[in-house]
């Protein structure tokens, strides 16, 4: 193994260990409720934690096509707003993602999407599309 390719894997572990907390604290921060404000500072302290890894994967990762593709559907989903709630709650974010497809698609952070930013919602987005194609927006692809 190279040093470069050795470098790749350390920075992909140490991203995946980051994602790993992400979820537990998104979770953590699902399960409680309080009228303290915690919880709404766990959801912001998730958003902002991954902000800089998705930041980065959109950067790198995404074609302009599949950019267009994100801005096209979210604008039609949700006006682009990552934390709109469509059908009293059940579909959610800029992607109107129900809580199982989210956690079940590539790359999620896991947890609720609205605790995102639209970029992480888009990258998600985008390889749950090039997963399983444009179907799970059947009315905005």
């Amino acid at each position: 193994m190279t040093f470069r390719a050795a470098r790749t894997a350390i920075a992909a572990i140490a991203a995946l260990a980051l994602l790993a907390s992400l979820a537990a604290v998104s979770a953590a921060a699902e399960d409680r409720s309080s009228d303290d404000g915690s919880t709404s500072l766990l959801r912001e302290s998730a958003r902002e934690a991954s902000k800089p890894i998705y930041d980065g994967l959109w950067k790198r990762k995404v074609s302009p096509q599949n950019k267009r593709w994100a801005r096209r559907v979210s604008e039609c989903e949700s006006g682009r707003d990552p934390n709109a709630l469509g059908a009293g709650g059940t579909y959610r974010g800029a992607f109107q993602f129900s809580r199982e497809t989210w956690v079940n698609s590539p790359r999620s952070p896991g947890g609720d999407p609205i605790r995102f930013s639209y970029r992480t919602q888009a990258f998600v987005a985008v390889r749950l599309k090039t997963r399983d194609g444009k179907g799970h927006w059947p009315n905005c692809s």
